[in-house]
């Protein structure tokens, strides 16, 4: 998490988190559903370094993908997506 003495660091991960939010809803329309949760997954994160859990409650709560934003918070990130199954990777 961001230290609250950095306020430009929260602007950044926010800004970050939205960039991620609206690229993984554009490649939502061509790509298959592995690739959007990892681009989702880490708007999520981006989100909670930012301290707005509120916008990551709001990526949980989704019926459909949720539960895949979830895995993809627990799992360890390195700065790389994670593409599952779908051999992408």
């Amino acid at each position: 998490m961001t230290r609250p003495d950095r306020p430009i660091g929260r602007i950044t991960d926010r800004a970050a988190g939205w960039s991620l939010l609206a690229l993984g809803l554009a490649a939502g329309v061509v790509a298959p559903h592995p690739a959007t949760t990892a681009l989702w997954s880490a708007a999520a994160r981006a989100f909670r370094r930012a301290g707005d859990e509120g916008m990551v409650q709001r990526l949980l709560s989704a019926t459909k993908f949720g539960p895949r934003i979830a895995r993809g918070l627990k799992r360890e990130s390195v700065g790389t997506l994670y593409y599952g199954r779908a051999g992408l990777a």
